[in-house]
């Protein structure tokens, strides 16, 4: 009997040939078909002994039972790769396209910064707040100044509440607030007139005449009597250099406060001749004066300019509070 063997796709199909040529049985496919070759198998001396193929647990059975070889077929051999284990090869593009840079989305526009609420009594707060000369309130709201103008005076509150309008006028005050004594801020005051200034906010820097014969005060600065030994006068010249409009505002409120009557000399304006330079001349009524400035004091209450003209005075006007409590100083002392 002969036995002729082929390895097809990895696989070893024996067929078994007979003497009268006939082929043996099939070999049954349900038979292991991967058995170690026999040990009395006879191999040729010399002969290449291929190694076996990977072990795949089912045979296909067709390739078995379809073959046939004739009687006395030398074996064929065929030569089958050696596999080694190897890594699986993975391709490397020799260029890596990258991924097109995605359009940079340009940013919106950033809501810019609300206007913030310059010179608002408020400052930024929301919070309703006296003006200084506390005839109107003010807050301020997404940048915008609010103002709520007081026809009877503003009325303060405690801090973090909202200050409100009175509704009826106050009682006019005859005493001026407290101020505290102090070193006499410039010579030829009057003490009480040094301490008023300073808590009107008037440093000495900005007094620039007090007893004087300057030829446009018309003797208006002479001496009035003496406090403590020395010449005062109730006459006071402050430099307004440097100072906004509303700056001279708000002074001139602050010294009515403390007792002074005073008026914005504006070159040109309310009777002041225009080569004549710009200041605040003031009178503190606390404390005797001469008659010049008695005068002009009464025109002060009467809302004119104070100047030999005696206009109206029309730069700024003072609440009724105000001036009840110039007249009611005045009066006690003059």
């Amino acid at each position: 009997m002969g036995r002729a063997s082929c390895w097809v796709s990895g696989w070893l199909v024996a067929v078994m040939v007979g003497c009268g040529g006939e082929l043996a049985s099939p070999v049954d496919p349900e038979l292991d078909q991967h058995h170690s070759i026999p040990e009395d198998a006879e191999l040729a001396e010399g002969a290449d002994v291929p190694l076996l193929p990977p072990i795949v647990d089912e045979v296909d059975a067709e390739v078995a039972e379809d073959a046939s070889v004739e009687e006395d077929v030398a074996p064929v051999m065929v030569d089958v790769p050696v596999v080694i284990d190897a890594p699986a090869r993975v391709d490397v593009p020799a260029r890596v396209d990258v991924p097109a840079r995605a359009d940079v989305v340009a940013p919106r526009d950033v809501p810019t910064t609300p206007p913030r609420c310059t010179g608002s009594a408020s400052g930024q707060s929301s919070i309703w707040t006296c003006t200084t000369g506390e005839r109107s309130r003010q807050r301020c709201v997404s940048g915008r100044v609010e103002t709520d103008a007081c026809a009877n005076g503003c009325l303060r509150r405690p801090s973090g509440t909202n200050d409100v309008c009175a509704s009826s006028p106050p009682p006019p005050s005859t005493t001026l607030p407290v101020c505290a004594r102090r070193a006499l801020l410039h010579w030829g005051l009057h003490p009480d007139a040094s301490d008023r200034l300073r808590c009107a906010g008037v440093p000495a820097e900005r007094i620039t005449q007090t007893i004087g014969n300057a030829a446009a005060s018309a003797g208006t600065h002479g001496a009035d009597g003496t406090a403590n030994g020395l010449a005062y006068s109730a006459a006071t010249d402050i430099s307004t250099r440097g100072l906004s409009t509303a700056d001279v505002h708000s002074l001139l409120n602050r010294l009515a406060n403390q007792g002074f009557a005073a008026w914005y000399r504006w070159p040109g304006h309310d009777g002041w001749p225009s080569d004549e330079a710009p200041h605040i001349h003031a009178i503190y009524v606390g404390c005797r004066m001469k008659a010049s400035l008695r005068s002009q004091v009464t025109s002060w209450l009467a809302g004119r300019n104070g100047l030999v003209s005696n206009t109206l005075y029309g730069f700024h006007s003072w609440t009724a509070a105000q001036r009840a409590l110039v007249r009611a100083v005045y009066e006690r002392f003059n």
